[in-house]
């Protein structure tokens, strides 16, 4: 009988777990935008390597997307198909190109986020606790055959011409793996640096450079071949062994980094979006951590 009350009390709530979800998702968008130095990327005060985008332009592409992740989460809520969350995707990205005048800004974070944001509603579903772990999971479990062996693949995208040309895995792997790359690399560098320093900012920014120095980025191979992703992932890695943002002068090195992707017009534009997964799954965990 408890059982049946729980799930009843949670039906009742989750229309409005899910809007505070669809608020976590637009905020950690809007963070990972927000925040500066980030190399060859889009924030207030720069266009970093894009002469298309600036951050006006994000801000109109993340108001387009209020509902979608709500949407999301109710369609893993209610266990729907894997082709009803694509088609989910594919309608969200049509008002994202709509509100941006056809230029991409956020395909990447209505692909990721929205398969996170089916995860944490069928984990609210199942009464599984929420965090990254149990998010990653739900996603394997879920969807990982489809989205490597069933997903239409467009062969004229950025990314599958990266993977054809150099056998470079991109986005889907990346979700299908459950966010790997976020729960090894990017979620353990922002807790190292924020129970140091207490910095969202610098935390955020560690994060950024930890996926740079691991990614195999496709935005960064499309812009610049293979010797470009080379020499960026030796840069990160380079300046996560001096110390990153816990160096003294880490501004100036960051600098240089920011330098080095406007001179040679490259963005990291996978790494971005991972961040934003990241900002999410804590955000996500923090939020919903008493729920169950």
């Amino acid at each position: 009988m408890q059982t049946v009350q729980k799930h009843d009390h949670l039906f009742l709530d989750i229309s409005q777990h899910a809007m505070r979800l669809d608020l976590l998702a637009r905020t950690a968008l809007y963070e990972e935008v927000s925040l500066a130095h980030k190399p060859g990327l889009v924030c207030p005060t720069t266009q970093g390597s894009h002469q298309d985008m600036d951050f006006a332009l994000f801000e109109r592409s993340i108001q387009s997307l209020t509902y979608y992740f709500q949407e999301q989460c109710l369609n893993g809520y209610h266990e729907v198909g894997f082709d009803s969350i694509r088609q989910c995707g594919i309608q969200a990205e049509q008002k994202m190109m709509d509100a941006t005048a056809q230029i991409n800004t956020h395909k990447g974070a209505i692909f990721n986020l929205g398969f996170a944001s089916a995860a944490v509603g069928k984990c609210f579903a199942q009464d599984i606790a929420l965090n990254a772990i149990s998010i990653s999971r739900m996603i394997q479990q879920t969807w990982q055959e489809e989205l490597l062996h069933h997903l239409e693949r467009n062969p004229n995208s950025h990314g599958q011409r990266m993977r054809s040309q150099y056998g470079i895995t991109g986005a889907i792997e990346e979700v299908a793996s459950g966010f790997k790359t976020v729960l090894d690399i990017a979620i353990p560098h922002y807790l190292e640096i924020y129970a140091k320093t207490e910095d969202k900012k610098r935390a955020s920014l560690q994060a950024l450079l930890a996926l740079m120095s691991h990614l195999q980025d496709t935005n960064i191979v499309w812009r610049g071949g293979l010797s470009a992703l080379y020499i960026v992932q030796d840069m990160a890695k380079q300046f996560l062994v001096r110390g990153g943002v816990l160096q003294v002068d880490w501004m100036q090195e960051v600098k240089r980094i920011e330098d080095y992707f406007v001179q040679h017009h490259l963005s990291p534009g996978g790494s971005a979006d991972l961040l934003g997964v990241t900002l999410f799954m804590l955000k996500v965990e923090h939020e919903f951590r008493n729920i169950i």
